[in-house]
C-alpha cells in the first residue's frame, strides 16, 4: 500500500485530493454496481456494440486509486518544468528549494493557487505533520476541486 508521502507531487499538489484518486474511482464503482445489478455486463453489447470497451474502461476507472502513479512515478506531463527542475535538484518537494517560490511554481500557482500555500505550510509544519493534516482533509472529503472553489 502506498504511503502518504507517495501521493506528494514536487509542486505541492497532493494526489489523494485529485479526482484520479479521490473522485473517479468512487463514481466508477457506483456506476459499475448499478449497471452490474441490472445485468449490463450480459446484454450491454446488444444495446451498444462498443460496450465491451466501455465496460473495461469502467473496471479500470474503479481501480485508479490503487493503480495510478503519482507525479514522481510518471503521472501527468513528463516534461513538466517543475518536475524536471525538482528532480534534477534532488528535492522531495519545492518547499525545500532555496529558490522557493520560483517563477515556475508561481506560474503553476495561477492554475492551482493553493500550491504556494501548501509549500509554505510544509516549511512551517514539516512534511510529516503536513501530510497528516492533508490526510485529515481528505477524510473530510476535501479535493483539489473543492479547494479551488473555496479560493
Amino acid at each position: 500500500m502506498k504511503e502518504s508521502k507517495d501521493f506528494l507531487c514536487y509542486c505541492g499538489l497532493y494526489c489523494k485530493m485529485c479526482s484520479i484518486v479521490n473522485g473517479l474511482p468512487k463514481a466508477a464503482k457506483a456506476l459499475h454496481e448499478v449497471m452490474q445489478e441490472d445485468g449490463w455486463e450480459y446484454f450491454g453489447t446488444q444495446v451498444y456494440p462498443e460496450f465491451g470497451a466501455f465496460w473495461n474502461t469502467l473496471l479500470e476507472l474503479k481501480e485508479l486509486d490503487k493503480s495510478s502513479p503519482n507525479c514522481k512515478a510518471g503521472c501527468g506531463d513528463p516534461s513538466c518544468a517543475i518536475r524536471v527542475c525538482a528532480s534534477a535538484k534532488g528535492l522531495e518537494v519545492c518547499a525545500f528549494c532555496e529558490d522557493f517560490p520560483c517563477s515556475l511554481l508561481q506560474d503553476f500557482g495561477k492554475r492551482y493557487p493553493f500550491v504556494i500555500r501548501n509549500n509554505e505550510r510544509i516549511r512551517e509544519l514539516g512534511l510529516d505533520a503536513w501530510l497528516k493534516a492533508m490526510d485529515e482533509l481528505v477524510a473530510q472529503g476535501v479535493t483539489h476541486k473543492s479547494m479551488m472553489e473555496s479560493e
